[in-house]
């Protein structure tokens, strides 16, 4: 996703691609770069361009044209489009920052972590079309049994609050 996007901008795709890679990094930072600075709801709302609840349904690991980053597209099945303008049914591929390709994984302090099958609220940031999780792991929320366990409350109770917010 990211690499066709470079491709078809520039006859220079190893240094496009690291410097689109950089700022992706960059853009979706705002509130975690040494340390994760906590966000409210509101704040959240705020930062987003969409918010969506949906369904992890793969992950692909790769690493970048000049084989310096490696970076994982999250597939997200979604179910609904709390706030923003992505369509209703779907699917949105999300770029998260490191991953694991062979035998050699990077990690990245405060990336989120998916696992396919996760039920997931996600406040998304879009730059040039490209999905990241706004505030990185402050920005993904997991739903199980109908309760959003990093917030202890109802899905439907957060996505009310959500929705309280919208822009």
């Amino acid at each position: 996703l990211l690499e066709d996007y470079v491709m078809s901008r520039s006859r220079k795709p190893v240094f496009m691609l690291a410097g689109a890679l950089a700022l992706l990094l960059c853009s979706f930072t705002s509130s975690a770069l040494a340390v994760a600075i906590p966000q409210t709801t509101e704040q959240l709302v705020g930062n987003s361009s969409d918010v969506i609840r949906g369904k992890v349904v793969s992950q692909k690991s790769q690493w970048d044209d000049s084989h310096s980053i490696i970076y994982t597209v999250v597939s997200i099945e979604v179910n609904d489009v709390v706030s923003g303008s992505l369509a209703k049914s779907g699917i949105v591929s999300v770029v998260i920052p490191g991953g694991l390709v062979g035998d050699t994984g990077m990690s990245v302090e405060h990336a989120p972590e998916f696992a396919t099958g996760e039920e997931v609220v996600l406040f998304l940031t879009t730059n040039d079309g490209v999905y990241g999780v706004t505030s990185w792991e402050m920005g993904k929320f997991t739903v199980q049994n109908g309760t959003v366990r990093e917030k202890k409350l109802p899905v439907v109770e957060f996505i009310n609050e959500i929705k309280s917010f919208k822009k």
